[in-house]
């Protein structure tokens, strides 16, 4: 049975050739690291991504801060990457913190994958400081100091 802090990633590769990480668990301060790693795993080998959170039971603040710096980073790197986050579970986060305009949030798959690969389009042409300026300034969200 899990516990606190278990998260588990599934990763499949859509025929677009876009990696897919189901999420399950509950992303808090033990669950956020395993993502965090996943994330940085994708961002660092430039690979576009979707994050599917359809199937977190809890996500805390932790959690949150990871897929805030994976924004970021991803940005940085021009790394097209979505998220699918249908359901009260995430959403109710991302909206009462007010960073949905930081978090490329989609209520299906489909959206997400669209999503990811108009970005690729778009960071081909888009200098990695610039998209993370334009990230970032449309929420007035700044990333913590390193």
């Amino acid at each position: 049975m899990p516990t606190a802090g278990d998260v588990y990633i599934t990763l499949r590769v859509h025929r677009s050739g876009v990696v897919i990480g189901s999420v399950t668990g509950d992303v808090d301060w033990l669950g956020a690291p395993t993502l965090g790693r996943f994330l940085a795993k994708r961002i660092a080998a430039r690979e576009d991504f979707v994050l599917d959170l359809r199937g977190l039971g809890f996500l805390g603040a932790a959690g949150l801060a990871t897929l805030l710096e994976a924004a970021g980073a991803a940005a940085e790197e021009n790394v097209s990457w979505a998220m699918v986050t249908w359901g009260p579970v995430v959403n109710r986060v991302i909206v009462a913190i007010g960073v949905s305009t930081v978090l490329p949030t989609h209520p299906t798959l489909c959206e997400a994958l669209a999503d990811v690969q108009a970005g690729r389009k778009r960071l081909d042409r888009a200098p990695a400081r610039t998209a993370r300026r334009a990230l970032f300034a449309s929420s007035g969200w700044r990333p913590p100091p390193a």
